[in-house]
């Protein structure tokens, strides 16, 4: 403290002292800086360096994911996320026709979980509906959470349909499969029917065993609480909207929706090579982008439980921007901001 009068103190940190810390920070002169480091109490002196956030921006990003990181309607071509959390440690299942594991847009990160078509069957896609998917969860970069790993949950054929007691079976093994590995885990659903109890129950199952399960609206312009498992209370329901911010006119919608996200000419990972791609449309492709978001969420506090998650899709969405929705559905629309 003797030397104050002699070089310019910045900082003062008084609040950590009851718990050890006792510290300033000055800018020195080299003949200052010598004499303090020989000064006895004195355990180190580190310069000061610079300090920047942890959000990563990437460049020509695909409408979809560069929308969902702004209030406003400006599709830059950038996404910004937090290059720290990005979905580390959370597994994602996507229930869907499985997934080409070995596209180079999963780095390694999706492996073979689930098969409810055939026992034994080849460990892949053989449509690509669930690859896509997969690609826009977690895809190096057509994804929203880059550092996810995705589990294959195969319960769709490569016509793209399968039964509903076999889409249960898959809710049953992601239930299952999450409890056992203790991970914070999301389940994407882009697939549905006919409303069915049994497949909103196991849903809701999944939920109470701590999964956060995403589903699609659904693609028949109709009320999605006719449909299942859109019509489960407590899953996240998406519908989808354009790159106008306009309700997509194929998406399901009503009350039974919680959140809209891009749906429509989404770009994502394809079965044709291990990088190849395609550009499709659905509530099969909005969800996915939720469910991206929900992983983000997950992986910077693991606490949070199915409902907290909810919560914090539906409690940062953008309000009131999209257009040509119906009075009975929300108008919120997925927000993912890096802070």
């Amino acid at each position: 403290r003797d030397f104050h009068t002699s070089f310019e103190v910045k900082h003062e940190y008084r609040n950590l002292h009851s718990q050890g810390f006792l510290g300033y920070a000055a800018v020195l002169s080299e003949e200052m800086l010598e004499k303090i480091r020989d000064m006895e109490g004195v355990e180190y002196v580190e310069p000061d360096q610079v300090v920047t956030a942890s959000c990563d921006l990437q460049s020509e990003a695909t409408w979809g994911i560069a929308r969902i990181d702004k209030r406003e309607l400006d599709i830059d071509g950038m996404y910004s996320y937090d290059a720290s959390t990005a979905g580390e440690g959370v597994d994602v299942y996507v229930i869907d026709t499985g997934v080409l594991l070995e596209h180079v847009e999963f780095q390694g990160r999706a492996t073979w979980g689930f098969d409810s078509i055939d026992n034994p069957s080849p460990k892949t896609d053989g449509n690509g509906h669930g690859t896509h998917v997969a690609g826009t969860v977690a895809g190096m970069n057509f994804g929203v959470a880059k550092k996810a790993s995705i589990i294959a949950v195969r319960v769709l054929n490569a016509n793209g349909s399968g039964s509903t007691a076999g889409v249960i079976a898959g809710v049953d093994y992601t239930a299952g499969a999450a409890k056992a590995s203790g991970k914070p885990s999301v389940g994407n659903m882009s697939l549905g029917g006919g409303r069915s109890d049994a497949s909103n129950a196991a849903v809701e199952a999944a939920v109470a065993a701590g999964v956060s399960m995403v589903v699609a609206a659904g693609n028949s312009a109709m009320n999605a609480c006719l449909s299942s498992p859109a019509s489960a209370p407590n899953a996240v329901t998406v519908g989808a909207t354009d790159s106008t911010d306009s309700m997509a006119s194929f998406s399901n919608y009503g009350p039974c929706l919680d959140i809209f996200a891009p749906g429509v000419q989404i770009e994502s990972a394809w079965i044709n090579s291990i990088v190849s791609t395609l550009t499709i449309s659905g509530t099969s492709m909005a969800a996915p982008h939720v469910a991206g978001v929900a992983a983000i969420a997950l992986s910077a506090n693991p606490g949070l439980s199915p409902a907290q998650v909810t919560s914090v899709l539906t409690g940062t969405a953008t309000t009131s921007a999209i257009t040509g929705t119906t009075t009975t559905s929300p108008n919120l629309l997925l927000f993912s901001e890096c802070l």
